[in-house]
């Protein structure tokens, strides 16, 4: 008796519903390619069997059988035996602790563009920017007769300046007035 379990699709058994509903939909893709590549050139079948093997259309039993199916047709229409590519099989067949197998990647990544030189490149330019528009307003700053907290020792010293010469014009007039003063000073009156 069969086990609950066991699911069965175009003469194989299989253990997962969903690998028995793969099998039978690539059935229907064999059907499909065999219907297409009836009575076309050896040259339209390796391209077709290369763009079947490219996008690993077929990933069961059913499908790989109709590959092999697919080799040798074209085997038969001549096609040299170096032009037909091996059927690749992303499985492993092996279970348990085997030393010689090694667990291998079943799904290769698709590489990504790499953005990261272009991500530097922004990077860079915004750093640029950013460091032109410091510089200017540091130049700002420097140039500008608003004391602020590059220029202020300076604009304080120029004030204090400015105020020490102002007292000294001031003091100079004074002493001025009173040389003028103590020429026309009249006698000093005794009241005794």
């Amino acid at each position: 008796m069969a086990d609950k379990t066991d699911y069965y699709a175009e003469g194989y058994q299989f253990a997962a519903l969903e690998d028995a509903r793969q099998a039978q939909v690539e059935q229907k893709k064999a059907a499909y390619f065999a219907s297409r590549l009836e009575g076309k050139s050896s040259q339209n079948m390796l391209a077709v069997y290369d763009k079947i093997l490219d996008e690993k259309i077929f990933v069961t039993p059913v499908g790989w059988a109709y590959i092999m199916q697919l080799q040798e047709e074209l085997r038969a229409a001549g096609v040299p035996e170096e032009s037909i590519r091996p059927v690749p099989l992303y499985v492993t067949f092996t279970h348990g602790d085997a030393e010689d197998v090694r667990a291998t990647q079943r799904i290769m990544p698709t590489r990504k563009p790499d953005r990261s030189n272009h991500k530097f490149k922004i990077s860079l330019l915004l750093n640029i920017v950013l460091v032109v528009m410091v510089l200017a307003m540091f130049l700002i700053a420097l140039k500008s007769d608003n004391p602020n907290i590059l220029n202020y020792r300076k604009a304080v010293l120029n004030e204090y300046a400015g105020w020490e010469q102002e007292l000294t014009e001031r003091e100079e007039r004074i002493r001025q007035k009173e040389a003028e003063l103590d020429l026309e000073e009249p006698e000093e009156v005794n009241f005794e």
